[in-house]
């Protein structure tokens, strides 16, 4: 039986992933600061005794309101890169196969995410490991917070006040990606890690404009739909590699069914994990 570490557990991808890797069969050993302060991944030792492959999920991250808030950027730099100080190295010694989940903002210069996300490529392609960006990641329910992300806001909308109200005119196009996808492509990516040299996206390949989520979700869930006059911007960010042999199988609209379905089923939308 394969043994898992994930470092990151308890995160927006992390609970999936251990979910998802369980229903194969494998063994997972969950890392989290959100489970003991003993696991803080900035100072912790890890257990990599017996560990066959390692996922390196633990960032300190969220939506755009929350990367991209000048008020979080000095916490971002300071926890990220003490992350990185103590996981690379253990990593490095026990030399167990693993994944740094890295993002398509790691293009971007001028953000502490970004940078911080690009030094952690370097690193772990120094190493060996993995590199893997995530796109627009949904398929995980979420209360509206400063790091929650614009599929789950836009829906929680829709059930609470059976109306979305963009912020934007909703044109800017972004690529989105359904979390049952990701925990597939992570699986197969380590499945043969020594193959992957190169840097490989997680996403759906495909452009789409917001609103076009926006109007999908307003008929699921019989909602208005109200533009705002802001424009947005789309970040052309270029597709780096695309992992041989994979592709997204969850259509956009299956999968927003499918978290509307999660949302609804929830006693108390406002309180959805």
């Amino acid at each position: 039986m394969l043994s898992n570490l994930v470092i990151g557990s308890e995160g927006f991808v992390g609970k999936p992933l251990c979910a998802y890797l369980e229903r194969l069969g494998e063994r997972v050993v969950r890392f989290d600061i959100k489970r003991t302060a003993n696991e803080d991944g900035r100072a912790a030792r890890l257990n990599l005794s017996g560990i066959d492959r390692v996922y390196f999920l633990a960032w300190d991250v969220g939506g755009a309101k929350y990367l991209y808030k000048q008020e979080t950027q000095l916490r971002q730099l300071e926890w990220n890169l003490r992350l990185m100080l103590n996981i690379m190295p253990q990593l490095q010694e026990s030399r167990v196969p693993y994944i740094f989940v890295s993002s398509q903002l790691a293009e971007e210069c001028s953000t502490v995410y970004g940078v911080t996300k690009r030094l952690g490529e370097v690193w772990t392609q120094l190493l060996g490991g993995v590199r893997l960006r995530l796109w627009n990641v949904y398929g995980v329910p979420e209360s509206p917070s400063e790091r929650s992300h614009v599929v789950s806001d836009l829906i929680h909308q829709a059930l609470t006040t059976s109306e979305i109200r963009l912020l934007t005119t909703g044109k800017e196009k972004r690529q989105f990606i359904h979390i049952e996808d990701v925990c597939r492509a992570f699986h197969y990516a380590m499945s043969a890690p020594d193959q992957l040299r190169g840097v490989y996206d997680v996403t759906s390949f495909e452009w789409i404009e917001v609103r076009h989520v926006a109007r999908i979700i307003a008929d699921l869930t019989r909602a208005k739909l109200t533009p705002g006059t802001a424009v947005g911007s789309t970040p052309i960010t270029p597709i780096q590699g695309k992992l041989p042999d994979w592709s997204p199988t969850v259509s956009l609209r299956k999968g927003l069914e499918n978290l509307v379905a999660h949302f609804k089923s929830s006693k108390d939308v406002g309180s959805s994990i």
